[in-house]
């Protein structure tokens, strides 16, 4: 019997040969390759290559675990030599992102640059004997008229946490330049008041001047508190600080093309110094490199 089945198997195995086939013992397919973690895909394994119908099959080899996923390929069947199993594919794992960047200038400090504030000091000491820039009594004593005081001045601005809402007055270093230039060296001086309504619907204070008590002609400061705003005549109140300008080199770092603002607090305190976003946005538009100018005669405002 067993002489029998061998010929028969020998029988068949020359009809395969004549066909182009082997009668080797063929090996089991291999297992499919686990498609990579995060795609989202499942991978589909290539099917094995099929031995003799009567071979059984060595087992197909188990699927690689998919990059960045966590189950690893099923491994392929051992039994017939079909096609091992695709390995399935490896969960996803979602990315991280980034944080998110903050929006430019918005609530972050204002920068402090130590030698820049250091001169902002030395400039709140020294500022008033150079002078207001409206103050007739002290630059034009000779006019063909009485020469005025300088005068407070409403801001324009309607930004509550910078000049808006306050009464000003300007110094300047080098008077002669001031606005239109040269800017070499020059030092501009905001300071600033709250605005205390003390006169509503009152006619124009400069109406009020000729009939105040005169004002010495000498190098010292003039000053007339008042000014015409909406509503009203308002007084310069509390002291609200000063708003500062100065021209260094154009080529110094960490300054507006030279210019170097800060601000300081009516007790003192140097609370922004260098290029100050608030300052530049404002002053990048100006016509004299920078400044606006205030008319250097108080008949020509309010």
């Amino acid at each position: 019997m067993l002489e029998r089945r061998t010929l028969h198997r020998v029988a068949l195995c020359l009809l395969l040969a004549g066909a182009g086939a082997s009668c080797s013992r063929s090996a089991g397919g291999r297992g499919g390759v686990t498609s990579s973690g995060g795609t989202n895909a499942n991978g589909t394994g290539g099917a094995g290559t099929g031995g003799a119908a009567e071979a059984p099959g060595t087992g197909g080899i188990a699927g690689p675990t998919a990059a960045g996923g966590t189950v690893a390929g099923n491994g392929g069947a051992t039994d017939d030599g079909g096609g091992g199993t695709a390995g399935a594919a490896g969960q996803d794992v979602p990315a991280t992102g980034g944080a998110a960047g903050g929006p430019a200038d918005a609530g972050a400090p204002p920068p402090l640059v130590d030698a820049f504030a250091a001169t902002a000091r030395q400039i709140a000491a020294d500022y008033v004997s150079w002078g207001r820039v409206d103050d007739e009594l002290r630059w034009a004593p000779f006019l063909c008229r009485i020469p005025l005081p300088g005068i407070a001045r409403q801001s324009e601005s309607h930004d509550a946490t910078t000049h808006g809402q306050k009464l000003y007055s300007v110094f300047a270093k080098n008077h002669d330049a001031y606005p239109v230039g040269p800017q070499t060296d020059q030092v501009v001086v905001k300071q600033s008041w709250t605005a205390e309504l003390v006169a509503p619907g009152a006619p124009s204070f400069i109406s009020t001047l000729p009939a105040m008590a005169p004002f010495p002609s000498d190098g010292g400061d003039h000053f007339y508190p008042y000014a015409n705003g909406d509503g009203g005549v308002y007084r310069a109140a509390d002291f609200a600080g000063l708003y500062i300008m100065y021209r260094l080199d154009p080529a110094t770092p960490d300054t507006d093309e030279g210019w170097v603002y800060a601000t300081i607090t009516p007790n003192g305190q140097v609370t922004a110094a260098g290029r100050v976003a608030s300052c530049m946005g404002c002053h990048e538009v100006a016509t004299h490199e920078r400044l606006f100018g205030v008319p250097l005669s108080p008949l020509l405002s309010n």
